[in-house]
């Protein structure tokens, strides 16, 4: 019996292994974010059909009509989703124009080239795009989502200001969208250069460097969920956000929280990455073959290690997920993407 249970254990490895393997080939990753700047080139004039969902009226182009009616049908549970685990009922106005392509906005407005979505937290608009100015599909969930966490942000902590990294990494963590690549990026940096001071981090927002930028995003979104999931609930998240839209400094709101000021919770999330991504120096040295590398990676991801503390193991499990969810896709991300912009939009 034993001997069945461990064979069946090893398949099941080497299974997971090879469909891992086949999705890095196969399926395309593309990074689909928003960035601060005035979408000048943007052309919503396509955006001539519309659907209401409640409080919000979706915009899009006619030709993009099967991808719109799929957002209409999803956005009140993505919505529901994000404002419950942020800070509970929020208002759910928004404006989401949706259209083929981004236009010329890294050269128009010195944003980025990858950018491919923008959202005005303040006013509730969201403009998004099936094509990002390089020319490349982006995946309509992910960018959807992301650009509504901005939105639901702003209004759970009253549009007070917050840094870069944490708009961004907040965005992407509770967004809860796939995040393999986000956390081969982290941990190769990791074991390379060594992750960036939360100053540095917040400069590569502003730089126009996409490794840098990368990088940032995959720092804040680690350290993000971190922070998160450090207590069972995520209940001090939740606090500390309260306390930013009761009119207490960042800093001071997440010490009345957290009972650690941002650094010193900083300190800690760092202390525990090299052991999370223990798994990398094999992979990246290039030494084995990726066909026996990758049940290493597998293993990494799916191994209790003991003596963690809670928000380590909370991070783990949410990686595990995200690994099972990521080796259940069978097709490419539907893509797609939108947004609305009546007026000159900024990321926050």
């Amino acid at each position: 019996m034993t001997s069945r249970r461990m064979s069946f254990s090893s398949l099941a490895v080497r299974f997971a292994a090879l469909a891992l393997a086949l999705l890095f080939l196969l399926v395309p990753w593309s990074p689909a974010r928003a960035d601060t700047g005035v979408p000048a080139g943007w052309d919503v004039t396509t955006a001539t059909e519309a659907i209401t969902i409640g409080r919000v009226e979706l915009r899009y182009d006619p030709r993009l009509k099967a991808d719109a009616e799929m957002l209409a049908e999803n956005i009140p549970g993505w919505w529901s989703r994000i404002e419950q685990d942020l800070a509970g009922d929020l208002d759910d106005t928004m404006l989401i124009s949706y259209v083929p392509h981004s236009g010329r906005i890294a050269e128009a407005t010195g944003m980025p080239r990858w950018a491919a979505g923008v959202a005005h937290p303040p006013s509730g608009e969201i403009l998004i795009a099936a094509h990002a100015p390089d020319g490349s599909k982006t995946d309509l969930e992910d960018l959807l989502k992301h650009e509504m966490v901005h939105v639901a942000l702003y209004r759970a902590t009253g549009g007070q200001p917050l840094p870069r990294w944490f708009h961004e990494g907040v965005a992407e963590s509770f967004a809860g969208t796939i995040s393999f690549a986000r956390m081969q990026t982290l941990a190769a940096t990791v074991f390379g250069g060594g992750v960036p001071d939360l100053e540095n981090i917040e400069r590569s927002f502003h730089q126009g460097d996409p490794h840098g930028a990368s990088v940032a995003y995959a720092a804040s979104r680690d350290f993000v969920s971190y922070m998160r999931f450090r207590d069972p609930e995520g209940g001090a998240m939740r606090q500390a956000l309260r306390n930013i839209r009761s009119g207490v400094g960042f800093e001071a709101a997440f010490i009345q929280a957290y009972d650690l000021s941002v650094n010193e919770l900083s300190q800690e999330w760092r202390a525990g990455l090299r052991g999370r991504f223990s798994w990398f120096p094999i992979v990246g040295s290039g030494e084995l073959p990726f066909f026996l590398v990758t049940p290493l990676v597998v293993i990494a991801f799916f191994r209790k290690r003991r003596k963690m503390k809670l928000a380590w193991a909370r991070l783990e499990r949410e990686e595990q997920e995200e690994l099972a969810r990521f080796l259940s896709i069978a097709r490419p991300p539907r893509h797609g993407h939108m947004v609305t912009a009546l007026r000159p939009l900024t990321l926050n």
